[in-house]
């Protein structure tokens, strides 16, 4: 039991280590963190794109009619070389969406908010204020796309070397109490063997 708890421990800390030098990365290096992803996605499409490939050539002739492997292949394929080649493109462009969605979804909502503002205790002032203040946010990240990306992957690296350091503290906790959790489990069992035995 100690042997396996220590492995687990052991496992969990190596895990965390990497996922805190990641965030640390993610925070330092904001705008490389996510080229990076962008390339590492690419990669794993393309290969994705090549498993459809050989699983559609591999089926036997009668079942590939009915297959669509080889259109997903195809896609996938230049899809991830896309990916890869203007990868610092696409990456620019994801702020730009994310804005847009923002100013979208806030407009529908600053709209139901005024629809509902004669309904009595439907706090519609408030809607209205959140809706505001999320289409400010959306226009922020749309007309500074770099700058808010970057500011983005920082809060989301240093949310996980938060969380990472909380696990790291939690396994070495548990790594240095299992021992005394061995040793008290067996002091119960023996106590309950004595007291079966009636000694």
């Amino acid at each position: 039991m100690e042997k396996y708890v220590r492995k687990l421990g052991r496992n969990s800390i190596i895990l965390s280590i990497v996922l805190l030098v990641f965030g640390l990365f993610m925070f330092t290096k904001p705008l490389s963190t996510v080229n990076a992803l962008m390339i590492l996605f690419g990669v794993i499409l393309v290969l994705d794109g090549l498993v459809h490939l050989v699983s559609y050539f591999s089926i036997k002739d009668e079942y590939r009619f009915f297959s669509s492997e080889l259109v997903q292949a195809i896609i996938y394929i230049i899809l991830g070389f896309v990916l890869m080649i203007n990868y610092y493109n696409i990456s620019y462009l994801l702020p730009i969406i994310l804005g847009i969605w923002i100013i979208v979804d806030s407009i529908f909502r600053l709209q139901i908010s005024l629809n509902i503002r004669d309904i009595y205790d439907s706090h519609w002032g408030v809607l209205l204020a959140m809706s505001i203040l999320t289409g400010l946010f959306g226009m922020v990240i749309l007309f500074n796309p770099v700058e808010s990306l970057a500011m983005l992957t920082r809060v989301c690296g240093a949310i996980l070397m938060i969380v990472e350091l909380i696990s790291l503290f939690e396994d070495f906790s548990i790594i240095s109490r299992v021992g005394k959790f061995e040793k008290l489990e067996n002091n119960m069992k023996k106590e309950y063997k004595d007291m079966k035995s009636g000694k």
